[in-house]
């Protein structure tokens, strides 16, 4: 395996989760399930009492439903769409992917946030507490509150983070919007 794909499979690798812990916990539910069918089916071939329900009366209630067994129905059908949700969901962790030639490097969205929230306030002009900046998957949004007074150019911070955007190239991509707030905030 080359090592470009050596570096493609670890970033992708640490960008989603995996599922084990959830095919754990379904494969563990469905062998209690099992073995505590098997044990019924032996305890009634040997002739002995059940632990909960006979095989047979336990088919019987299957055919004439009952308040429990229409339970039972609705829990299986509820963990059966819980597991269709984690097998279909993304499983994406709040990171990205900063190109690089030689290296794999692994970015999370916190540390972008801070990235960007520090170049929008050098170009604002304001301190660290009035600028607030999130990040999704595919977009950065930096809002900034100015002093009172003193007007804040949000096409050029708007620009500035663009260009940080344009530098990282990120995977995925991101599209960066700035927002200034109408009113300041009064102090430092």
């Amino acid at each position: 395996m080359t090592e470009q794909k050596v570096k493609r499979r670890v970033l992708r690798r640490e960008r989603y989760r995996s599922r084990s812990l959830a095919v754990v916990i379904a494969l563990s539910l469905v062998s209690l399930g099992a073995a505590y069918a098997g044990t019924e089916a032996v305890l009634a071939a040997l002739g002995l009492t059940p632990l909960l329900i006979a095989p047979v009366d336990a088919l019987a209630a299957v055919d004439d439903p009952t308040q429990p067994v229409i339970a039972g129905a609705a829990v299986a059908v509820l963990l059966g769409l819980v597991a269709v949700l984690v097998a279909v969901a993304p499983g994406r962790r709040s990171r990205h992917v900063i190109a690089h030639d030689r290296l794999a490097i692994l970015v999370d969205d916190e540390v972008l946030a801070g990235s960007f929230g520090r170049t929008a306030r050098v170009v604002a002009g304001v301190p660290a507490d009035r600028v607030h900046t999130t990040v999704t998957p595919r977009r950065v949004g930096i809002a900034v509150t100015p002093s009172s007074g003193f007007p804040v150019d949000q096409p050029s911070v708007a620009e500035a983070a663009r260009q940080l955007a344009t530098e990282l190239a990120t995977t995925p991509s991101v599209r960066v919007g700035a927002r200034v707030s109408t009113s300041g905030v009064v102090g430092s």
